[in-house]
């Protein structure tokens, strides 16, 4: 590693996002959440598309009140 002894390095994310963006993820929140209903009969699949929803859903309302 570069840089001198005993320094770390830490990841920075960055994530540019316009004022449509927690639009964008609900959006995807609701499509998981329509598959998650159209694959009730799959147990699994139905937990791993409604976690997936719930979480997008979470994400899209962090977004918007840090964009408002």
């Amino acid at each position: 590693m570069s840089g001198t002894p005993g320094s770390r390095t830490v990841p920075v994310v960055v994530v540019n996002a316009d004022r449509g963006a927690p639009w964008e993820v609900f959006a995807l929140a609701c499509a998981l959440l329509f598959l998650a209903f159209l694959c009730r009969r799959v147990p699994w699949a139905c937990l791993a598309l409604t976690g997936a929803g719930v979480l997008a859903l979470i994400a899209a309302g962090v977004l918007w009140a840090v964009l408002t």
